[in-house]
């Protein structure tokens, strides 16, 4: 199966990005996998990052298959767990997503790898990310591409969902 590039998101992707979170929200929802909600991912959180061009997706047949944000943004939370790597340049993989009817396809290695080129096209040091503890597909693919598990959880929303945090060194 062939993809088009991943490319900048813009305003115009919007609504078809969120309508990917809902639909990802479902999916994950009938394997008992309970990450997202109603509260995040936002549209709020998705306007910010399209308006500053923080958000990247990929196409297939001209529709929206997958999407990611990457910034420098560490959640308040990261103060509270313990880094292997320190380092003022860091990048953040933020709502990693793909469709559901394209998963199991080798689209978020995809993604995570293009998050990789990104941070050192863009001289990053390290990338972090969170990652629900109860979804094992993200568990695993962070863990078999190289990240590295750091001390401490996080916790958002209410009634509290519990995401332990990764971490890769990408630049000596």
């Amino acid at each position: 199966m062939e993809f088009a590039a991943i490319s900048p998101a813009n305003l115009s992707d919007r609504d078809e990005i969120f309508k990917l979170y809902r639909l990802s929200i479902d999916a994950f929802e009938k394997l008992g996998i309970f990450q997202w909600n109603d509260e995040y991912p936002s549209l709020a959180d998705l306007d910010k990052s399209l308006i500053a061009g923080f958000t990247w997706i990929l196409r297939h047949n001209g529709n929206i298959i997958a999407a990611v944000t990457l910034d420098s943004e560490q959640e308040e939370q990261y103060n509270d767990i313990k880094w292997a790597y320190a380092s003022d340049k860091v990048m953040v993989i933020h709502r990693l997503v793909i469709h559901p009817e394209y998963q199991g396809k080798g689209l978020a290695k995809k993604m995570v790898s293009f998050s990789e080129e990104f941070a050192l096209k863009n001289e990053y040091e390290v990338i972090r990310l969170d990652a629900f503890i109860g979804n094992p597909y993200s568990q695993n693919l962070y863990k078999h591409m190289g990240y590295h598990e750091a001390i401490g959880y996080c916790y958002y929303h209410d009634p509290g969902i519990m995401c332990n945090c990764f971490e890769k060194r990408i630049r000596l």
